[in-house]
């Protein structure tokens, strides 16, 4: 064999001889530089039209057709609701109330897109985030894979480019932290937007390539303050003192500067005029130097000078977990990167390497630690990890830790994605109430999706284990992530209307939709900024936000009709501070958790004009009609519906005199 040809005279493969063009066919799917020589693409055009494909449909699925999920999704999609409808830009609004954590670029980019759009909804709140984590897939495709040289892409670079994007993507924290509304992937985006840049530029220097590193690392701070330019300047800076460019890093700090905050500056005024002094020091002072650095004074505030202040060990321990399902193949990825005849020597892999590195250091000196912190660091991880695959994949002669890793990862996600279906479909069953998700239509449906999960699952395997017994073994470091990331996209589409069953705002905030209707006004008996950012965002206007116990009261005291949106588990110390206020109380039907949490309690439970009529011959139980149904629905003495669709209210300590 030698460097840049191959003389193939047969193979025997399965008790079955393959010809030479059947093993150069299956050549052409994939050679690394072990292989062959410089010369034709690794992938036909096909395939990686293929790739680039499914690489958008995941990094779509999960975003729409549900509601929002969790605080950070309820909190900052209200954010983007109070923007689009008041006009704020200068910082992120909730309910009227400046958010000055950290700047506005992924808020500015979904106040653009529902702008575009003509309405907010939460698919479109939660798409900036799902472009943000493609363009960095995208970015990770072509870091890794290198720029095209006359015979096509490097071969071995190419494989280990989808790989890595792939591997990246179907990481449990990236995956969730891509379909979420919070600031973390526009940071990630453009750490890894500047630091290709930055190689792109030092590959082949040029000033436009310089400019564009130094642009893309000046516009950072807008994904998340400071850290975007620490993160990205501790990559280059270890890199550079590497290679002992001395020169070159002094020459482009400089730059940066004046750069950086002619880039900074004109939101800083803004920030100054809407705010004044106060804005600027809670923004670069509090949550920038608060954050990162210890502070013994204990009459600082909690949030930000003392919150998520972790221990050193704090990512050792709980980033195992948020690399799943990969986490077993990051260890002999990193024993092979650090072996003193490790193949990763050239500028590429020193580069890759200093990134992890740096961006660790930062990370790491930083005070405040959270998993999601470290999601910056993903894109150079996984090529890392995606490096050593296909290199290995192309020597064919793993350790024990490596075959062990790769077995025990493979036997992983075979199981569980064998027995999300396998639940769902015993569940449909056996716990109506938790996994059907609708009428008989969407439940068969729903099973459709299990089995179609199971057939692909069946599927990939079959495939992989050829592709491992063939000369085209390589692809496996492409074929494996491609095919769980497909998987999971269509469990993704089975087990999402169960879960928004569950976690969903909607029906709660139908109900006092109904009373706004009827011109009842409404307030929110909470302060907090997961549970403001979805109602306001729900019932499309800003609410009055009452303090607990006292608030409530005197709110409903009013002659007007009035109603307050409170926590279920806060009713009994409610309830003491309403006696003698007469009121009643609103619940949904609704089997969800959450919706199921809260009640609506209404100063008059007798108000026809909201659709309550006065109690009658059923029990002295007071009955509600609810907009949009066709029977009453009446509540017993336990508080909770007789019906499972419906709304129901039930008196307070008095009842209320009847209006007119």
């Amino acid at each position: 064999m030698g460097v840049g040809k191959i003389h193939v005279e047969g193979v025997v493969q399965g008790g079955r001889a393959i010809s030479e063009g059947g093993v150069r066919g299956r050549l052409a799917l994939f050679a690394s530089p072990s292989l062959l020589g410089e010369g034709a693409p690794a992938l036909d055009r096909r395939l990686r039209a293929g790739l680039w494909l499914l690489l958008v449909v995941f990094s779509l699925s999960g975003v729409f057709g549900h509601s929002l999920w969790g605080g950070n999704d309820s909190r900052e999609g209200g954010m983007i609701w109070d923007m689009v409808r008041h006009g704020t830009l200068v910082t992120p609004t909730i309910d009227g109330r400046p958010f000055l954590e950290k700047p506005p670029l992924l808020h500015w980019t979904g106040v653009a897109i529902c702008r575009v759009a003509g309405r907010v909804t939460e698919g479109l709140v939660r798409l900036p985030a799902a472009l943000y984590g493609f363009g960095t897939l995208a970015l990770v495709v072509l870091f890794v894979r290198g720029p095209r040289a006359a015979g096509g892409f490097d071969r071995g670079r190419e494989i280990a480019a989808w790989g890595a994007a792939f591997l990246c993507g179907t990481a449990i924290e990236f995956q969730e932290y891509a379909r979420i509304v919070l600031t973390d992937m526009a940071l990630v985006f453009m750490v890894a937007l500047s630091l290709f840049a930055f190689w792109r530029a030092y590959e082949r220097p040029g000033r436009a390539r310089w400019l564009l590193f130094l642009l893309a690392a000046s516009a950072s701070f807008y994904a998340k303050g400071l850290v975007g330019p620490a993160l990205i300047w501790s990559s280059v800076g270890i890199f550079l003192l590497w290679k002992r460019r001395l020169r070159l890093l002094a020459g482009l700090a400089a730059a940066y500067v004046p750069l950086f905050l002619v880039v900074v500056i004109p939101w800083v005024v803004a920030l100054y005029r809407f705010g004044g002094e106060p804005a600027l020091r809670f923004v670069f002072w509090d949550n920038q130097i608060g954050r990162f650095f210890h502070f013994g004074d204990r009459s600082l505030p909690h949030d930000p000078f003392f919150i998520n202040k972790e221990r050193w060990y704090y990512y050792l321990v709980h980033l195992p977990v948020y690399l799943a399902p990969w986490t077993f193949l990051v260890v002999p990825a990193a024993v092979a990167w650090m072996r003193r005849r490790s193949p990763f020597r050239e500028p590429f892999h020193a580069f890759v390497a200093s990134a992890v590195a740096g961006m660790a250091l930062v990370l790491q000196l930083s005070s405040a630690k959270v998993a999601s912190y470290a999601l910056p660091v993903y894109p150079f991880l996984f090529a890392a990890v995606a490096l050593w695959l296909a290199e290995l994949l192309a020597r064919g002669r793993p350790t024990w830790l490596e075959r062990w890793s790769i077995r025990t990862t493979a036997a992983a996600v075979g199981l569980v994605l064998g027995l999300v279906p396998a639940v769902f479909i015993a569940g449909t069953f056996v716990r109506p109430r938790l996994f059907r998700a609708g009428g008989r239509l969407e439940t068969a449906a729903g099973l459709v999706l299990a089995v179609v999960v199971l057939a692909l699952l069946a599927a990939a395997a079959l495939v992989l284990v050829r592709l491992l017994r063939s000369p085209s073994r390589p692809m496996v470091g492409v074929a494996g992530p491609a095919a769980y990331a497909l998987i999971v996209s269509v469990v993704l589409q089975l087990v999402t209307p169960a879960i928004d069953r569950h976690r969903s705002y909607r029906p709660i905030a139908e109900l006092a939709a109904g009373e706004l209707s009827h011109g009842v006004t409404v307030a929110l008996g909470t302060q907090e900024y997961r549970d403001v950012g979805a109602f306001t965002f729900y019932l499309d206007r800003r609410l009055a936000l009452l303090p607990t116990g006292g608030g409530v009261a005197s709110f409903l005291r009013s002659p007007e009709p009035r109603a307050v949106i409170a926590p279920r588990d806060e009713l009994p110390a409610l309830e003491a501070q309403l006696a003698g206020v007469p009121h009643g109380r609103l619940s949904t039907g609704s089997p969800g958790t959450l919706s199921r949490a809260w009640v609506i309690l209404v100063n008059g439970a007798e108000q026809v004009a909201t659709g309550r009529a006065p109690a009658g011959g059923e029990g002295g139980a007071v009955v509600a009609r609810g907009p949009g149904r066709q029977r009453r629905v009446w509540a017993g003495g336990g508080g909770g519906l007789s019906a499972p669709v419906g709304w129901g209210a039930r008196p307070g300590p008095r009842r209320a005199p009847k209006r007119r």
